[in-house]
């Protein structure tokens, strides 16, 4: 008989033991569906600030663009001859917009380059090819290594 009582108090133990830790499995695995619920909406939250920042970004990328375009027409403006006679204003041809030659559209180039715009921009600001580009700012600086030898 104290054996059939040995068993059933092993067995109660037990029984109490497996109870105690599915209450401990239970509420860890709660704790654990709260933390990923919490992760998914963080994740959420950052892919919605991202995609915020990145329309930003596109945004200030254009006004950048527009803004070379107007720095560079107003350069320019700034080296066209001063206009001396009024007939000359009423001239239809000056309305006209003559096209850059070669010698104005490197300067353009050679000055927004030296602003830091990469080639990609400085052609999107002027309207130009960007192996245009490319090309007069690999040119000027092979001149530039020409001079200092």
């Amino acid at each position: 008989m104290q054996f059939e009582v040995e068993i059933l108090l092993g067995s109660v133990v037990f029984g109490v033991f497996g109870f105690l830790l599915s209450v401990v499995c239970f509420f860890k695995q709660r704790r654990q569906a709260k933390l990923l619920n919490m992760a998914d909406y963080e994740v959420e939250s950052l892919t919605e600030t991202m995609a915020k920042i990145k329309d930003s970004f596109e945004l200030n990328s254009k006004r950048l663009s527009e803004q070379s375009r107007h720095i560079a027409w107003l350069e320019t403006r700034i080296r066209q001859p001063k206009l001396v006679n009024d007939r000359v204003l009423q001239d239809e041809s000056i309305h006209e917009t003559p096209k850059a030659t070669m010698t104005e559209r490197r300067h353009r180039v050679i000055t927004l380059a030296s602003r830091g715009q990469n080639a990609s921009m400085i052609a999107a600001a002027l309207g130009m090819l960007q192996g245009e580009v490319e090309l007069i700012m690999s040119l000027n600086q092979a001149a530039a290594r020409y001079k200092t030898i």
